[in-house]
C-alpha cells in the first residue's frame, strides 16, 4: 500500500480525482464562468464546496478553494472569494495534518503563499517539518526545506528594484 504522506491525491488516482464528487460541479462551475452567468457559477461552486467536505481528503478542498479564486475575476466578487478560498484551504490543511500527508500539507503552504499568507505558508512549514520527522524520512525533510526555501524566495523575498 501506498503510503499517503507520499502521495499527491489522498492516496487515490488521478482517475479517480476526475471522477471525484465535487469535479462535475467545479466544471459546471467554470462553464458558468465562461458564461458571465455569476449566480449559476456560485451555486455551482457550493456544490462542489459540499461534495468536498463530505469526502475525507484534503485534495477536493484544495480544488475547490482554487475554484473560489477564479469567481474571484467576478467584479464584486473578489474579496469574499478569496476569504472563503483561505477558509477552505484551512480545512484543507487541517485534513491533510489529520492524515498525515506531507503533500496536502505542502499543497496548501503553495497555495497560501499565492494568496500572499506568509503567516500561513511558515505554519504549515512547521506542520510539514514535524510530519517529515515523524515519519523519520530524509527525503521528505529534504522536500519540506527544498520548498521552504522556494516559497521564501517567492513570497517573503522584496523584489529587486530594475536597473535604472
Amino acid at each position: 500500500m501506498t503510503d499517503p504522506a507520499h502521495n499527491g491525491v489522498d492516496g487515490g488516482t488521478a482517475a479517480g480525482i476526475a471522477s471525484a464528487p465535487w469535479t462535475e460541479h467545479i466544471r459546471a462551475m467554470d462553464q458558468a464562468l465562461e458564461e458571465r452567468n455569476a449566480t449559476a457559477a456560485v451555486r455551482a461552486w457550493r456544490n462542489a464546496y459540499a461534495a468536498a467536505l463530505g469526502t475525507p481528503g484534503w485534495r477536493g478542498l484544495v480544488e475547490v478553494a482554487a475554484g473560489s479564486l477564479r469567481i474571484g475575476a467576478i467584479p464584486g466578487f473578489g474579496k469574499a472569494s478569496e476569504a472563503r478560498a483561505r477558509e477552505t484551504y484551512w480545512l484543507a490543511l487541517f485534513r491533510a495534518r489529520q492524515q498525515g500527508s506531507l503533500n496536502g500539507v505542502l499543497d496548501t503552504a503553495e497555495a497560501f503563499g499565492a494568496l500572499g499568507d506568509t503567516a500561513m505558508v511558515e505554519q504549515c512549514l512547521r506542520v510539514a517539518e514535524g510530519l517529515a520527522a515523524l515519519h523519520s524520512d530524509k527525503d521528505s525533510a529534504d522536500r519540506v526545506r527544498a520548498l521552504a526555501a522556494a516559497l521564501a524566495e517567492r513570497y517573503t523575498v522584496p523584489a529587486k528594484p530594475a536597473p535604472a
